[in-house]
C-alpha cells in the first residue's frame, strides 16, 4: 500500500536532520511540509517574454500592480500575496528592504534594473484582492527567450517553487522550441497547469479557433494527457479572464491539498536526487589522503584571509553603517560557500540571516558608533562555524580509525534510506492533477470583484 506524500516527506525530513551534508535539502523539505500542512499554494505565471504575463496578473487581481510595456519589462520574480497594499525587496545578499509601492518598478522593470544589476532576489507585493484569500501566492516571472539571459535563468529557477502554473501563449506567434523546453521543465515540479492563449482580441474567430485547436493538440502530446484546461483571453480587455479565475478558485476550494501534495512529491524527487548527488561527492572526498585534504583546507584558509583583509578595509569606510555591514557579511557567507563548493566539490549551505549591528559598538568622539569590532567578530564567527563543520564532516586530521569507519557506515546507511524513499516516490502516482475541462465548476463560495 502506497503511503501519503506527507508521510514520505516527513521521513525525508527526519533523515536529512541528522547530517550536516543535507542541510540545504532539509530546509527545502521543511518548506514543503509547511505548504502541505497549511495548504499554501503557489501559482506561477510563466512563459516566453512579451506574452502578456504581467498584464494578465493585473487583470486577475483587478489591480494595476505590475509594470507593463511594449518591451520586455519583468526582470525579477515578483510574488503577490493577500494583505494591505505594500512591497518589499529581498536582495541577493539577504537584505530585505520595504519600499514605497510606487517605487516597485525601479526594482522589477528591466529598463530600470537591466540584467538585475541591483542584485534583487525577489520582490514581494501585497494586495487586498479577494482572489488571493485563502493562502494563494500568485507569481509573475521574467519571460524566457529574450536577450536577457539572466531573466530566463530566474524564470527556470522559480519553476521549482511552483505548485500550479498558468502557462502563457499568445496568438501573435506559434509555440516555439523555447516554450516547449520550458514546459517540459515545469512538468518536473508543478502538478497543475492552466494554459492561456492571450491577445485574442487581435484576430478573427476562425483564425483563433485554428490556433487554439493547434495549441490544444500539441500541448496534450507534450503533457502526455488526454485533456487540458485551455483558456482564450485578452488580458488587455479582460475578456475570458473571469473563466480562468473561476477555474482556479474551484480547484483551490476542492482539490488544493491534492495539487500541493502532488507537487510536493515531484519536488521531493528532485530533493532526493540532489541529496544523493551530494553524498556521492562526499564519498569521493572520503578517499582523499590526509595530505590532500590538508592542502585543500589550507587553500580555504587563504581565501578566508583574503576575505578578512577585504572586510577590514570595508569596515573602515562603513564603520557606522549597520545596513552596509550586514550586506557585506552575507557577501562573505556567499563567497565562502562558493569556495567550499570549488575546493571540496560539495555544497555548503549558509542561512542568510540578519546580524544586529544597530546596537552595540563604541562611540566615536563625533557621537557616531564604531561597529568595526562587532563586524569583524561576526566575520570570524562565520569562518569558525565553517571550520568546525568541515573538520567534523570531512574528518580533518582524524586519526581515530573507529570514528572514520563509523562515518563511512553512516553515509552508506543514509544512502540506502534515501534510495528506498526515492524508489517509493517513483512508485507514487504524481501525474498532473486535472479535472474535467468540460465540466462546469461548482463553487462553495465565489468572490466577485
Amino acid at each position: 500500500m502506497l503511503r501519503p506524500i506527507i508521510e514520505i516527506t516527513k521521513e525525508m525530513r527526519e533523515v536529512f536532520s541528522h547530517y550536516d551534508l543535507t542541510r540545504k535539502e532539509l530546509k527545502r523539505t521543511e518548506d514543503l511540509i509547511d505548504k502541505i500542512e497549511n495548504q499554501k499554494i503557489t501559482i506561477s505565471v510563466i512563459g516566453q517574454f512579451k506574452r502578456g504575463k504581467s498584464m494578465l496578473v493585473n487583470s486577475i487581481l483587478g489591480d494595476k500592480i505590475l509594470p507593463i510595456g511594449i518591451v520586455p519589462v519583468t526582470a525579477v520574480v515578483t510574488t503577490i500575496e493577500h494583505g494591505e497594499r505594500a512591497a518589499t525587496v529581498r536582495f541577493d545578499n539577504g537584505i530585505i528592504k520595504e519600499i514605497p509601492f510606487e517605487d516597485m518598478s525601479d526594482y522589477i522593470n528591466e529598463q530600470s534594473n537591466s540584467d538585475n544589476h541591483l542584485g534583487v532576489r525577489q520582490v514581494a507585493v501585497y494586495s487586498p484582492s479577494d482572489f488571493l484569500e485563502g493562502g494563494i501566492t500568485l507569481v509573475d516571472t521574467p519571460g524566457v527567450g529574450s536577450v536577457h539571459q539572466k531573466n530566463t535563468d530566474e524564470a527556470y529557477a522559480f519553476v521549482k517553487e511552483s505548485d500550479a502554473v498558468i502557462f502563457m501563449l499568445s496568438v501573435d506567434s506559434p509555440i516555439n522550441q523555447i516554450e516547449v523546453e520550458f514546459l517540459k521543465n515545469a512538468k518536473e515540479f508543478a502538478s497543475k497547469f492552466y494554459f492561456v492563449v492571450n491577445k485574442i482580441d487581435t484576430i478573427d474567430e476562425d483564425d483563433l479557433k485554428e490556433y487554439v485547436d493547434y495549441c490544444r493538440d500539441l500541448i496534450k502530446r507534450l503533457m502526455e494527457v488526454d485533456s487540458i484546461q485551455l483558456f482564450s483571453v485578452s488580458a488587455k480587455k479582460g475578456i475570458g479572464v473571469e473563466e480562468l479565475k473561476s477555474a482556479i478558485r474551484h480547484d483551490c476550494e476542492t482539490t488544493v491539498r491534492d495539487i500541493i501534495e502532488r507537487s510536493a512529491g515531484l519536488k521531493m524527487k528532485d530533493i532526493g536526487a540532489s541529496a544523493l548527488s551530494q553524498i556521492m561527492l562526499y564519498r569521493t572526498t572520503l578517499q582523499m589522503t590526509h595530505k590532500q585534504f590538508e592542502y585543500t583546507f589550507d587553500e580555504l584558509e587563504k581565501t578566508f584571509n583574503e576575505l578578512r583583509r577585504d572586510a577590514e578595509e570595508y569596515a573602515e569606510h562603513f564603520r557606522s553603517n549597520p545596513r552596509m555591514l550586514e550586506a557585506k557579511l552575507n557577501d562573505i557567507r556567499n563567497s565562502l560557500s562558493d569556495e567550499v563548493s570549488r575546493l571540496f566539490r560539495i555544497d555548503y549551505y549558509y542561512d542568510i540571516t540578519s546580524v544586529d549591528f544597530y546596537r552595540g559598538g563604541k562611540v566615536d568622539e563625533d557621537g557616531r558608533r564604531d561597529l568595526r569590532e562587532d563586524f569583524m567578530k561576526a566575520v570570524n564567527d562565520i569562518f569558525s562555524e565553517l571550520e568546525q563543520t568541515i573538520k567534523s564532516v570531512f574528518m580533518f586530521k582524524e586519526e581515530n580509525t573507529l570514528t572514520v569507519t563509523q562515518r563511512i557506515y553512516d553515509v552508506n546507511k543514509l544512502t540506502r534510506r534515501l534510495v528506498r524513499l526515492k524508489t517509493e516516490l517513483d512508485r507514487t502516482p504524481l501525474e498532473q492533477a486535472e479535472i474535467d475541462a468540460n465540466k462546469k465548476p461548482e463553487f462553495k463560495q465565489v468572490h466577485c470583484e
